[in-house]
């Protein structure tokens, strides 16, 4: 083999390479042979057929074989000798074959890649971040306690002439139709639709104030644009609805009997049950915004060139979910789809965000790579089996799945990574806590532009409760 470079550009690297005819003719013979054994043709005896019988009938597929072992062998090669970190599969580009002056058979190709950048890390000492923690007043555990139990209430039933209003439970069969036709889904028995509660259409749950049991009643409801079934969107239906029971919240008293009910032993260990879980949502928000305060300190203090086909790559992907998004956000955001076409600011926007976060990447895997940091088999299985404890009697299923899927297992791992990794890095930087109140905390946590959410009230019961059949409304 014989090369040269034709592309140092940047991170771009290109090499021609020359495979003598005497190389491609010695691994041609030598696959011959290989084959040889294994060839089985009337007339022959095995391991005697004939080169040239062979190379008849398989000399094609012999052929390529041989040259795109011997391209594979000569790229990594060169890629090897230069100490190169390509980002992706260098790109082979086959010329025409051609013969050199002693008339014998040659082949030229292309090959050009990118590098991975040299990233020069620095000391993580010298970054200051500073980390907001959330100091838990009693009034805050009061409210989630309040909050809780409102979640946990019963309801009375109601006299035969007691007329519905918001927040009460309605028990009723409901048959709905479009056009005086029935539609799949339209038709329910012995539902009940809390009103006021937003699990139901909105015109139904209206529609259901001042109505007491025996009542049948027909309730207009149009269906909202972006219904999760695509022939009901915009539709206009008509709900008939027999009610059979009217029911009233009553509100539960925090008390020793209330914590029991919920699976703690009395009021006081309630208490502390919840003062925990909330402390700990909390510690977790306020690791998000350390973790994006560091990610923009790291943007900013490592500047390098970053390869150009991962930034395509990652623009790429990114327009491709926007433009094939199933619930488009704006009229202009519908309209983009049908164009199947980015307006020019959002082409903008993408761009640099495809930079940020290749960027961001490269300097995180370096770390990792520098750090020597791994997930290590342990800590894989204890997330996975941690993740799969949600899906309730179906845990050893995701287990399978996940252990028997590659793409999948490693898709699982890369947050994991991450976290390793960012975890790594707070433990080096200078990290000034601040103690704040809840309602200063979310103050500054709902400015941030972050992918977040406010910690919701979570149920400590251990007594169960009837699930919800779906997340999307019902009908």
């Amino acid at each position: 083999m014989s090369y040269k470079e034709t592309i140092n550009s940047g991170l771009k690297r290109g090499y021609e390479v020359t495979l003598e005819s005497e190389d491609l003719n010695k691994n041609i013979e030598t696959k011959i042979e290989e084959v040889k054994k294994t060839i089985k043709m009337d007339g022959f005896r095995p391991g005697k057929v004939p080169n040239n019988i062979i190379m008849q009938k398989h000399g094609e597929a012999i052929n390529a074989e041989v040259l795109n072992k011997m391209i594979n062998d000569n790229v990594s090669q060169i890629i090897q000798e230069k100490d190169y970190r390509p980002v992706s599969q260098p790109k082979v580009d086959l010329k025409d074959s051609s013969k050199d002056k002693d008339k014998n058979q040659k082949q030229v190709f292309s090959v050009e890649f990118e590098l991975f950048p040299e990233i020069k890390l620095i000391d993580f000492a010298k970054i200051e971040i500073e980390s907001r923690k959330v100091k838990l007043e009693k009034k805050e555990i009061d409210k989630r306690l309040d909050l809780i139990a409102k979640n946990q209430r019963t309801y009375k039933d109601e006299k035969d002439d007691y007329k519905s209003k918001k927040e009460d439970s309605v028990l009723l069969d409901y048959e709905g139709t479009i056009d005086g036709k029935n539609f799949d889904g339209g038709k329910a028995e012995n539902q009940t639709i809390v009103i006021g509660s937003g699990q139901y259409l909105k015109d139904l749950e209206d529609g259901l104030v001042g109505v007491k049991k025996g009542d049948n009643k027909k309730i207009k409801v149009k269906f909202p644009e972006d219904y999760n079934q695509k022939d009901l969107q915009n539709a206009e239906a008509v709900f008939e609805c027999n009610i059979k029971k009217v029911s009233t919240p009553q509100e539960s008293i925090v008390n020793d009997e209330f914590a029991k009910s919920v699976g703690t032993t009395d009021l006081k260990d309630l208490k502390s049950k919840v003062e925990s879980q909330m402390q700990k949502e909390y510690d977790d928000l306020s690791k998000s915004l350390d973790k994006k305060n560091l990610f923009e300190k790291l943007q900013e203090t490592h500047k390098f060139q970053l390869p150009e086909n991962l930034i395509e790559t990652e623009f790429n992907n990114l327009k491709e979910k926007y433009l094939h998004s199933e619930q488009p956000v704006s009229d202009s955001h519908k309209k983009e789809i049908k164009d199947n076409k980015l307006s020019s600011e959002n082409e903008k926007k993408f761009k640099e965000d495809a930079n940020s976060r290749i960027q961001l990447g490269l300097i995180l895997q370096e770390i990792g790579k520098v750090n020597s940091i791994q997930v290590t088999g342990d800590e894989m299985n204890k997330a996975l089996y941690e993740y799969a404890g949600n899906f309730r009697g179906q845990e050893q299923k995701v287990i399978d799945y996940y252990k028997n899927n590659q793409d999948a297992a490693m898709q699982f791992q890369a947050p994991l990574y991450e976290n390793k990794i960012v975890d790594f890095i707070l433990s080096k930087v200078k990290l000034k806590t601040k103690e704040l109140d809840v309602d200063s905390f979310i103050k500054i946590y709902n400015n941030v532009d972050y992918d977040l959410i406010k910690p919701k009230a979570k149920k400590t019961a251990k007594k169960k409760t009837p699930k919800k059949k779906t997340t999307s409304k019902k009908k």
